[in-house]
């Protein structure tokens, strides 16, 4: 930034007032103040990734002893086990089978879970001998996507988000190597797509999310984060997305059904409304569903959508109406992005773990939030939901001896987040004037 002026200084040949810098105007031969920048907070998010990762290489190279499940991790038999997985498919798949039916190439025989998609990961060379090259790149990938959604931060909110980033939830998909963390770098440069749109195209960032739903069927949770932006171009992309994504869903019908009665996660180290739903019905109906998991998925929508219209209309008619330029903010829609992403696999399905990795798109707006002006209620909100996501990225390590009331953490995010979205989608209204503008500032920069 140029530095402020001071008025009042006198040219030496007489003539007009003339501006000078203050810098300009020390005292002769007196050496300029130079200030120091502030130490960028990302340094402690890598010097905690480092310690964390030197400790289970050194735990495993000297003793042999797999620290992970010490450090809440539930450990696969062999690391970046989930990208095996895909590995193992690809290569199957270039042999002649059908790896969402059979995928004797993986060591365990488990199938494909996902869409058949990523089978053309073996055009770019992708095979299982080569698992933790690809899981090396993946995690690698992931760690510089979270530094890049971030920005520079002060010491303390890097505190924050590296305790965020070593956490048991993120630390498990790092561990399994885990697609999830491909899909979340695919949503930070879709965030950086959008803060670049008046430079390319406000398409592209909501075309991005339409590509990771097409690898990951539940990404298209996100795609209305769009549609708050109130810009419409942005609009006409939710609409074409979901056009685009219902005809993939029709030309692959067979695929989907595949993917859909895959085993959903367990009781442990997952996160899913119908988890503490169904323990409460098993507490008076033992046995197996009645109606079979239909009834277990509206059982768990029912409390949902009602605590969350709550939580909507209770705080609706008391927050602001957020301006223009928060709309279209990156912040907001990498948070918008993160929590529509998490409310969608909350209500809907039983997920492991690892896919709370989305909750770390929050973490921009929570920051700011949270380190706003004390006693407001965007502050409140800011603390709560940041609270809400450092517990439960770390509670559900504690699911084999509380479960499954360690779900507890789970509804506490979802709460959050209703609360959050509540504050910052913009009102129903048509559309009239000019589009709203583009912030100004960097995504996760801060001067505190």
């Amino acid at each position: 930034m140029t530095a402020p002026y001071r008025l009042g200084e006198v040219r030496g040949d007489g003539g007009p007032q003339t501006p000078v810098r203050e810098e300009d105007a020390q005292e002769p031969g007196r050496p300029r103040a130079r200030v120091r920048p502030a130490l960028d907070g990302r340094i402690v998010v890598v010097a905690a990734v480092a310690l964390y990762g030197a400790a289970v290489a050194i735990a495993r190279a000297a003793w042999d002893v797999d620290l992970w499940p010490s450090l809440g991790v539930n450990s696969a038999p062999t690391l970046f086990y989930d990208a095996r997985n895909v590995a193992a498919a690809a290569d199957c798949w270039a042999l002649g089978y059908d790896p969402l039916v059979e995928n004797p190439c993986d060591p365990a025989g488990r199938v494909m879970v996902y869409p058949r998609v990523w089978v053309v990961l073996h055009f770019v060379g992708v095979t299982q001998d080569r698992t933790l090259l690809f899981g090396g790149v993946l995690v690698a990938l992931f760690l510089a996507s979270v530094l890049l959604l971030v920005g520079r931060l002060s010491v303390p909110k890097g505190v924050v988000v590296a305790a965020a980033v070593v956490s048991p939830a993120i630390m498990l998909a790092v561990e399994r190597g885990n697609v999830d963390i491909v899909l979340f770098a695919v949503f930070v440069v879709a965030v950086f797509a959008w803060k670049a749109r008046d430079r390319v195209t406000p398409l592209l960032s909501p075309a991005l999310i339409v590509a990771a739903a097409i690898a990951k069927l539940y990404a298209i949770f996100a795609l209305p984060a769009y549609w708050f932006t109130g810009v419409r171009r942005a609009r006409w992309a939710v609409v074409g997305g979901v056009a685009v994504m219902g005809a993939y869903l029709l030309l692959t019908l067979g695929d989907v059904r595949q993917v859909l009665r895959s085993p959903e996660g367990g009781l442990l180290y997952s996160y899913g409304a119908r988890i503490l739903i169904g323990d409460l019905y098993h507490r008076f109906q033992p046995g197996t569903w009645a109606y079979g998991s239909l009834l277990a998925q509206l059982l768990a929508v029912i409390p949902v959508v009602a605590a969350s219209v709550a939580i909507w209309v209770w705080l609706r008619r008391r927050l602001p109406e957020p301006s223009a330029d928060e709309r279209v903010s990156p912040r907001t829609l990498a948070f918008h992005l993160g929590a529509l992403t998490y409310l969608g696999t909350f209500a809907t399905r039983k997920s492991g773990d690892y896919r709370l990795v989305f909750v770390l798109l929050t973490l921009p707006l929570l920051l700011e939030w949270a380190w706003g002006e004390p006693g407001t209620v965007r502050t409140m909100l800011g603390r709560v939901g940041l609270v809400a996501v450092v517990v439960g990225l770390y509670v559900g390590a504690l699911s084999p001896f509380v479960a499954p009331w360690d779900e507890l953490g789970s509804w506490a995010i979802a709460g959050a987040f209703v609360a959050l979205l509540a504050a910052t989608v913009p009102r129903w209204r048509r559309s009239s004037g000019p589009e709203p503008g583009r912030e100004a500032t960097t995504l996760g920069a801060d001067a505190g």
